[in-house]
């Protein structure tokens, strides 16, 4: 008699091991599966976290210049948001991409979709900034439903800086010496502005406090011209034009003209073409980073020189005064030191991204 209780057959071992393999596959399903019933806040979450990466950690795209200073014209070449001053500095917004990113003329959920949130799928968001020393609160998307994901990062916005050159500066530093008779009598004036790059880039390598008029706005207010320009006792019925504001390019040992700025604003206004301006109390320059990126001046010395024409009073006497003369001194420096310029600042933030 044959002992074979130990064996197995052929039909059980063929049945077993279709049945391991129909396991293996079943449980290789089993996480796709499950996807579908897992909460879609996870996945709204991690949109949100990156969406947020890319604002606060990313200075977005073109960075030179910055598609900050693209207008609605040109907002077609814009291809990311980011409002991080550099890569290098993650968490310090530029407050230039703040205002652009929050102003009214890109269309959501589109043009915020295509350029921060990214995917194909149409995602609903809200994105919003809480100044927290200036108590403002900025937001762009839709209202927030019950249930979404979000990040909430705490930054700083690094603010623009400015000068302003008003009646006490130009008596401290002389630049209408009325003590020179032969200063005086005359009816046309120069006034020269230096931007020296290569000491701005250099003084301070921090990106958080460094001035760096080819990635920021700066800015420069002229004022009390009215008051400064007629002592007494001429006649305040003289008049005064903005001739020209030339700009001078100092690279490697050459000093060239370069172009000619004709946007200034005029007492409050925006004048958009060419002077000669008249002028009554205030001049106001603005530079969007394109002025100096397009001349390449990030290692070169940019004067501006303004030019100024008295006309005849309404008695026909010659427009003499002594006003904005700096020829013979120094030309104005805008640098680091806090009695020219105003230094940019941080301000404490939020922002916050919701995804659903």
């Amino acid at each position: 008699m044959t002992d074979n209780a130990g064996n197995m057959s052929i039909d059980f071992l063929v049945g077993f091991t279709i049945f391991i393999l129909a396991f293996i596959w079943v449980a290789t399903l089993i996480p796709g599966i499950l996807i579908g019933l897992q909460s879609n806040i996870i996945d709204f979450d991690a949109i949100a976290y990156r969406t947020g990466v890319i604002l606060v950690e990313d200075p977005g795209w073109p960075a030179s210049p910055g598609w900050e200073s693209y207008d609605d014209l040109q907002k077609a070449n814009i291809t990311r948001f980011g409002l991080a001053i550099s890569k290098d500095s993650p968490n310090i917004l530029a407050e230039d991409k703040v205002n652009r990113f929050f102003c009214t003329s890109f269309i959501y959920p589109e043009e915020y979709q295509q350029r921060a949130i990214f995917g194909d799928r149409p995602y609903r968001f809200n994105i919003s900034l809480l100044d927290i020393e200036r108590n403002e609160l900025r937001t762009v998307g839709d209202v927030r439903p019950d249930s979404y994901g979000y990040i909430r990062r705490l930054v700083k916005i690094k603010g623009t800086s400015n000068a302003s050159i008003g009646s006490s500066y130009i008596l401290a530093h002389k630049y209408n010496n009325t003590a020179i008779p032969s200063d005086f009598n005359v009816t046309r004036h120069e006034f020269s502005i230096l931007f020296n790059n290569t000491k701005l880039l250099g003084d301070i390598k921090d990106p958080a406090y460094q001035i760096n008029p080819s990635r920021e706005q700066t800015m420069i207010n002229i004022t009390d011209l009215n008051s400064t320009l007629f002592p007494s006792p001429l006649t305040p019925s003289v008049k005064i034009n903005l001739t020209s504001i030339k700009v001078y390019k100092l690279d490697a040992g050459t000093f060239a003209m370069v172009r000619l700025y004709d946007t200034p604003y005029i007492d409050g206004n925006s004048f958009t073409s060419i002077p000669p301006v008249p002028v009554q109390d205030n001049i106001t320059l603005k530079f969007d980073p394109q002025f100096f990126d397009i001349m390449r001046a990030d290692y070169s010395r940019i004067y501006l020189n303004l030019t100024f024409d008295t006309q005849k009073d309404a008695m026909g006497n010659p427009g003499y005064c002594s006003f904005l003369n700096n020829s013979l001194s120094t030309p104005f420096d805008y640098n680091y030191h806090p009695a020219n310029v105003t230094q940019p600042r941080l301000r404490d933030a939020v922002v916050e991204v919701a995804v659903w």
